[in-house]
């Protein structure tokens, strides 16, 4: 696998991906956040962050890398993947982290579904 991500590509370490309990509960899944957004698509709540965490860690894996960022202190790609949770399938919006594309594992920023 390459080092460093490129558009169209696999996300780079993607089969170590990793994720935050705080960025699930203060962000992704809380009513500030996206909340009303998975609510609305998958019917999903915050004690489903495991199941949706599951489907995007696998789905991530084989999805292409459709945005890249130098934030200057790391990486940030976008990568559109389409998850099943609740028997509903759409297409999921991410965001991964990298301190250093050569040497770390991607790490999620946000998720939303799209539609």
């Amino acid at each position: 696998m390459r080092a460093h991500p490129w558009l169209g590509g696999p996300l780079p370490n993607a089969s170590l991906a990793h994720s935050s309990l705080e960025k699930w509960t203060h962000w992704i899944l809380a009513s500030r956040g996206h909340a009303e957004h998975w609510q609305r698509v998958f019917r999903a709540e915050a004690t489903d962050q495991h199941t949706i965490w599951i489907a995007i860690a696998r789905a991530v894996q084989m999805a292409p890398v459709i945005e890249i960022r130098d934030q200057g202190q790391g990486l940030v790609c976008g990568v559109l993947v389409v998850i099943t949770v609740r028997s509903r399938t759409a297409p999921v919006m991410t965001s991964w982290h990298y301190d250093d594309v050569t040497r770390s594992a991607p790490r999620l920023v946000t998720a939303y579904p799209t539609l």
